[in-house]
């Protein structure tokens, strides 16, 4: 697949078997799947003030700095995430160390945050934060794209960038290469589960 900005791109190796008559043997290729990073829209005034600076930082939303900087959610936070807390405070130590330069804390970033979305959504998100979680990821799908590092998510982080991505393509006009490779994707992660 070749695609214009891979930068914005989640790529994820799939594996194709190929059976080649004349050897009498089955071969196996690997083909990338480049998934799109769709955008994160803020869902309310809360979240546009929260996205907008960090954003405007060109920083992950770090939830222990939202709460420093914006204490009149201390609350529906604490409330939604206090089981939680330790995690977030490591996220956020591993945020600080990567805007320091270090790569290998955006790479154990992104799988805390990985880790952390499928907690996802709480009352704190939903009516404050928006979906905080989905735009740090891209944040760090980005950022290690940006610096040529090799990662690989887990699948059911995987399947979510792809119904991301297929949601915001309805009613486009098909791409046959991405929905063949998505359709072998799934067949390999159902034969890896069995």
């Amino acid at each position: 697949m070749d695609v214009d900005n891979p930068i914005n791109h989640y790529v994820e190796p799939v594996e194709i078997e190929i059976y080649l008559k004349k050897a009498g043997r089955v071969r196996t290729i690997i083909k990338d799947l480049f998934i799109e990073l769709i955008e994160v829209e803020p869902a309310n005034e809360h979240s546009v003030k929260i996205f907008a600076h960090f954003r405007e930082r060109n920083e992950p939303i770090d939830l222990m700095e939202v709460m420093n900087l914006f204490p009149e959610y201390i609350t529906p936070i604490f409330d939604s995430y206090y089981q939680y807390i330790a995690l977030f405070e490591k996220v956020s130590m591993h945020y600080k160390s990567g805007l320091g330069g270090s790569v290998d804390s955006w790479r154990l970033g992104l799988y805390f945050t990985e880790l952390l979305i499928k907690y996802e959504p709480t009352i704190a998100s939903s009516n404050y934060l928006g979906d905080f979680q989905t735009h740090n990821i891209n944040y760090l799908i980005r950022k290690l794209n940006e610096l040529k590092q090799r990662f690989l998510l887990e699948d059911s982080t995987v399947a979510y960038l792809i119904k991301r991505r297929n949601k915001a393509y309805e009613g486009k006009p098909a791409d046959r290469e991405f929905d063949k490779l998505v359709e072998l994707w799934e067949y390999n992660v159902k034969e890896k589960n069995l």
